[in-house]
């Protein structure tokens, strides 16, 4: 006996209209991709975060950022460079990593009376000239040799704050003086005496040549 096969019934409801499956669209700003749940202020970014905000966004505080930043080699860099280093190594949101950044470079310019004096060496010369020719005879990258990196802040007849290549830095304040012009170097992050003695006599030279040039 043969048997045929049966034909294939039409399904009930092939007749009725399909609906097109809708899916909710995922916002870009809160899709998760492995960093911090942290709320994006509608703003610029800050170089002074209020304290609780900077905690509860990025889980550090202000002085934990700052030690962080300084202790890894983009101490010397600039704004992009490191808010790069923070959203790559501590995941931490693109807005908040540029407000860090700023936080920091504003810190990294003041002159840090908050620096270990263990770690601070302190100088002082009077040079036989206006403030003005000295300030001008110091803002000159040939004047302090290899080590130089870079100026990291300049006003006008008044201070210089200058970064070297062995991640140190120095203040030099011009104040004027009975004698012509007081000049004051600070220069920091000297973290052993050997280091402190180095810079005192590579500061001397730069006094001497200095006054025997403005002496001609």
């Amino acid at each position: 006996m043969i048997f045929k096969r049966k034909p294939k019934q039409a399904d009930i409801f092939s007749d009725l209209p399909k609906v097109t499956e809708v899916r909710e669209a995922v916002k870009a700003d809160t899709r998760k991709r492995g960093r911090r749940a942290m709320l994006i202020p509608d703003a610029p970014y800050n170089d002074d975060p209020a304290a609780d905000l900077l905690l509860a966004n990025t889980g550090k505080q202000k002085e934990q950022w700052l030690s962080i930043i300084f202790e890894s080699e983009v101490r010397e860099a600039k704004q992009l460079a490191i808010a790069a280093f923070l959203q790559n190594n501590y995941r931490v949101q693109k807005w908040w990593a540029n407000s860090i950044a700023l936080m920091y470079l504003k810190w990294r310019v003041q002159a840090k009376n908050t620096s270990s004096e263990d770690n601070l060496l302190r100088l002082t010369v009077e040079v036989p000239t206006t403030v003005g020719l000295c300030y001008n005879l110091f803002n000159s990258t040939s004047l302090y040799g290899e080590s130089f990196r870079r100026f990291l802040k300049l006003v006008q007849d008044e201070k210089l704050v200058i970064s070297f290549s062995d991640n140190t830095r120095a203040t030099a304040s011009f104040v004027l003086s009975e004698y012509g012009c007081s000049v004051i170097v600070e220069h920091e992050f000297l973290d052993t005496a050997a280091a402190r003695k180095e810079k005192s006599k590579y500061w001397q030279q730069i006094f001497q040549e200095l006054v025997s040039q403005v002496s001609r």
